[in-house]
């Protein structure tokens, strides 16, 4: 991020604050997946320890232990400097109203509506997974006569993704329309209501899996 060098300039200028919003999601995108990709991996050992094949047990264990707990805590500090830089930009210089209805914001704010889509839809994506695994885990136990220990391979996670996921949509069609009425109208402030409903909804989700993985590594 550029701007945690605050040596640059800050104007109060659309299409400034449309490319953070841009930039903080696709590293949110990014940090969810890794951290999905994680869970997924403590997940797979259940599957090794069902199929008796302990030979990568401590890579995946090593994979789990990468992922998630970096992840979430990145994912705390994303939360933090968004609001930093928010307030950083907030501080600059307000442009004319020329610069607000320049074409280009509108390009800036579909780019930005896509940034939300793809972010929403990769984290409901990974929450759909998440839940099928351990369905497949389930049938598999069935078939095969044993008992997996479902209780343990966070049961709940999957609703975590598909929630904050729906919220990431929503508020991406809510950030877009009222980007479109500010530009018309040629004054543009930053949609702090929009930022602090998503901003809330991730805070909550991280504590909500944070409980999870400290649940498994007490039970563990």
């Amino acid at each position: 991020m550029l701007l945690l060098r605050r040596s640059l300039a800050s104007v109060r200028e659309p299409r400034l604050y449309l490319s953070m919003e841009r930039s903080y999601l696709s590293l949110v995108k990014f940090l969810f997946i890794a951290f999905a990709t994680g869970i997924l991996a403590k997940k797979f050992t259940f599957l090794l320890l069902v199929l008796h094949l302990p030979g990568l047990l401590h890579f995946f264990d090593d994979l789990y232990t990468l992922l998630t707990w970096p992840s979430l805590l990145l994912l705390y500090a994303v939360f933090l400097l968004f609001a930093s830089d928010l307030r950083y930009v907030d501080r600059g210089v307000v442009v004319a109203a020329r610069e607000v209805e320049d074409p280009r914001v509108y390009c800036s704010a579909e780019r930005t509506l896509l940034s939300w889509l793809r972010t929403g839809i990769s984290i409901i994506v990974f929450g759909f997974v998440i839940e099928k695994f351990d369905f497949f885990l389930s049938k598999l136990a069935y078939i095969l006569h044993r008992k997996i220990a479902l209780a343990s391979t966070f049961a709940g996670m999957d609703l975590f993704f598909i929630g904050l996921g729906m919220i990431t949509l929503v508020c991406g069609f809510w950030s877009f329309f009222a980007t479109l009425a500010q530009v018309e109208a040629g004054v543009y402030r930053p949609h702090f209501w929009i930022y602090g409903v998503y901003g809330l909804a991730l805070l909550l989700t991280l504590l909500g899996m944070t409980r999870l993985l400290w649940i498994l590594g007490f039970s563990a």
